[in-house]
């Protein structure tokens, strides 16, 4: 299944085509640009909001997360999303 991230305030959207590519990935490859390091849901360096929209992760997060908080490294858009970066 193929979803739109939207990117608020600008007006960049982005594709998701593979299912195992997470988020942080399908960034990259599109050239923008965010903080990670560990990418495997340790650090929390790579967190973005999650204005609209549902994922679903590849792996259970291992920090703690507000709802409204994501692990681009981990998880993968399931809808359209809008994500504030």
């Amino acid at each position: 299944m193929i979803y739109k991230i939207y990117l608020h305030s600008s007006n960049i959207v982005l594709f998701s085509y593979k299912e195992h590519f997470s988020l942080l990935h399908t960034l990259e490859i599109n050239n923008i640009s965010i903080q990670y390091q560990c990418k495997s849901g340790q650090c929390s360096l790579c967190k973005l909001k999650l204005l609209i929209g549902k994922v679903r992760y590849l792996k259970t997060p291992m920090i703690f997360i507000q709802r409204y908080e994501i692990l681009p490294c981990i998880c993968i858009p399931i809808t359209n999303i809008t994500i504030q970066i």
